[in-house]
């Protein structure tokens, strides 16, 4: 008679990571953030990945704050910005830079610069490469700031968006206002919607901040001498790192933070991601609004905040309706089999729907094509 034998594991992984804003980043001393690229004393070698237009604009500032804390370092590896860059096809590239670099596995944790797509990529990258390497990262776009420079997730598009990837935060992550000052305004109002999305989801003052100041802070580039951008920018990362802190690993699909993340992957392969957010987040207001979870008043407060940003609360690419179809399907997949849709119940605070039919899906969309109409008219 055969003896079946079986043995069982139970282990947990931990994982600490930090973020950190701090104007005049690129001049910073050793003295003022020792940690900046990890401890020095242990190998001073750095592996050093940075977006094709951050290395344009700041690369002798970057050359400098290299030198002054006494990183090792070899000529860049250079990453394109822009979605058409997160392929597999750009990370083999990196893994053959990082192979002729020679990277240690461990205490020689690489550097990365630039926005959400290279956070994205390279994130991955390390991930997978000799099965982890510890990574940092400066985020020098809105959209970094908020949404991916502390973000676990890291990933290349294939098909559908983000489709491929894990979970692998760099260790130190660390942005700074003025790095904001040099991007195009049409990528500062599509890093915005990410700080709408957490207004709306899960704070309330954060609202009002925007409602007062966002399209002067959007204006200035978050380069005002008051404290209001300021302001918007931590409140919008600390709301963001407590709800990565408490549900790290995306085992809760119910997500505030999933908020203009429904159907915006359909709509992303023809506009950019924040454009897509910020569409997906009006569109969930008048599911809502139709739905009598939010009265008129806030469903109007809502679309203005979007529309005071510089964004759209309805586009043409909204009347490809299979493929907004699609993507509502796609992410239910996504998360279990259930749709999750984040749907505001008022301003900073939402609830979970899982029943949005193909009509209804649509006629939110008609409805955000009146409200566009009304505008324009």
């Amino acid at each position: 008679m055969s003896v079946l034998r079986q043995w069982h594991a139970d282990a947990t992984q931990r994982v600490q990571w930090s973020t950190g804003v701090y104007q005049g980043l690129l001049d910073v001393t050793p003295e003022e953030i020792p940690t900046l690229f990890g401890d020095l004393d242990a190998s001073r070698r750095r592996f050093l990945a940075v977006d094709a237009n951050v290395w344009r604009i700041y690369g002798q500032q970057i050359t400098d704050l290299l030198n002054r804390f006494g990183v090792e370092y070899s000529d860049p590896c250079i990453i394109q910005g822009g979605e058409s860059a997160k392929t597999r096809d750009t990370a083999r590239q990196v893994y053959k830079e990082l192979e002729k670099f020679g990277v240690a596995r461990f205490g020689e944790a690489p550097i990365a610069i630039g926005g959400g797509v290279l956070h994205d990529l390279f994130g991955m990258v390390a991930g997978e490469y000799r099965r982890g390497l510890t990574w940092e990262f400066i985020g020098t776009t809105v959209t970094a700031a908020i949404d991916a420079m502390f973000a676990l997730k890291c990933a290349v598009n294939d098909e559908w968006k983000n489709r491929s990837g894990l979970y692998h935060p760099a260790r130190y992550s660390w942005t700074d206002p003025r790095f904001f000052e040099t991007l195009p305004l049409s990528d500062i109002r599509a890093g915005f919607a990410e700080v709408i999305k957490v207004a709306v989801a899960g704070d309330q003052v954060l609202f009002d901040l925007l409602e007062d100041n966002g399209p002067r802070v959007v204006g200035e580039r978050f380069q005002g001498a008051d404290e209001a951008a300021a302001e918007i920018l931590a409140r919008a990362i600390a709301w963001m790192m407590c709800e990565l802190e408490s549900n790290p690993w995306e085992r809760n699909p119910a997500r505030a933070s999933y908020l203009g993340h429904n159907i915006s992957p359909g709509i992303e392969p023809r506009l950019p991601h924040g454009r897509a957010v910020a569409l997906d987040i009006a569109w969930t207001t008048m599911i809502a609004w139709r739905r009598d979870l939010v009265d008129l008043a806030t469903r109007d407060r809502i679309l203005q905040v979007i529309r005071s940003a510089g964004l759209e609360v309805w586009h043409p690419v909204m009347e490809e309706s299979q493929r907004l179809i699609a993507a509502l399907e796609d992410t239910a997949l996504h998360r279990g089999g259930e749709q999750l849709v984040p749907t505001p119940i008022g301003i900073g605070s939402v609830t979970y729907l899982n029943d949005i039919t193909t009509a209804e899906l649509l006629g939110a969309v008609e409805d955000q094509h009146g409200v566009w109409l009304a505008d324009a008219s």
